[in-house]
């Protein structure tokens, strides 16, 4: 398997040339638009599924102490807290 004229490092580079070209001509040679739309559909699919699950944490981490984003990207305004003069508490133990 060895050749005494063999160099490795030669042969590496070569091969890495070739590979390189290949992969050159095969960018020049294949239509890429079709691939162009499906990287872009899946990033925005990436983006939506991202965006769910950190909605879906942050409600069952916090509970519902945040309101929900609504789709406009701006929260409401938060309304005056209703009396609770009139109501029991609980007493505590």
């Amino acid at each position: 398997m060895s050749d005494e004229n063999s160099n490795p490092l030669k042969d590496v580079r070569d091969g890495v040339g070739l590979l390189f070209r290949a992969a050159k001509w095969a960018v020049n040679r294949l239509p890429t638009e079709s691939v162009e739309d499906v990287v872009k559909a899946s990033a925005r699919e990436v983006s939506r599924a991202v965006k769910n699950v950190a909605s879906t944490i942050e409600r069952e981490v916090l509970r519902g102490k945040t309101p929900p984003e609504p789709e406009g990207g701006k929260r409401p305004e938060p309304s005056e807290s209703p009396s609770t003069e009139g109501t029991p508490t609980k007493p505590r133990i």
